[in-house]
């Protein structure tokens, strides 16, 4: 499974990267979270006011969520980079992000076009690191703070 994205292991510095980056990209999703493009789209999970479920709905929700991401991660990251890494090399990153940024094609065009650099960079930490799960963090730390930040935003959180 490693050959495909899957190992655990974690080469030196991949980690403190993995902290720079949530520490740079919460900031952001929270400043995009205020916009209307992104306040109309987030979050997926459609929850109303006085929902005595949120909490445990939110719980379900999010672990589908990841779920959905893992599949997500594994596809582009895992196999499509580690599969065409030993034919292509790094080319292999970009012949991921095309189709990756084409399933972005209907979120919001910020969204859209940060789709770009954020499947170059995912894929460039898996092919140098060997595997999915920085990449899956960070993927789900922004998703799930835009659906907490989104439901904060419509009065629907705390």
């Amino acid at each position: 499974m490693s050959d495909i994205g899957i190992a655990f292991a974690i080469e030196k510095g991949f980690l403190k990267l993995l902290f720079f980056c949530i520490a740079v990209m919460l900031p952001i999703v929270y400043w995009m979270s205020l916009t209307s493009s992104f306040s109309g789209k987030y979050p997926f999970l459609k929850v109303y006011n006085g929902d005595p479920y949120l909490g445990s709905t939110l719980i379900i929700w999010e672990l589908v969520y990841f779920l959905q991401f893992f599949g997500l991660e594994f596809f582009f990251r895992g196999f499509l980079v580690h599969s065409l890494k030993p034919s292509l090399g790094f080319y292999s990153i970009l012949v991921m992000t095309v189709p990756y940024c084409m399933i972005h094609f209907q979120k919001p065009m910020p969204e859209a076009f940060a789709a770009i650099f954020a499947g170059i960079f995912l894929g460039w930490i898996s092919y140098k690191n060997g595997t999915i799960w920085l990449g899956l963090v960070l993927h789900c730390t922004v998703a799930f703070s835009m659906d907490i930040l989104a439901l904060y935003a419509k009065g629907l959180l705390f």
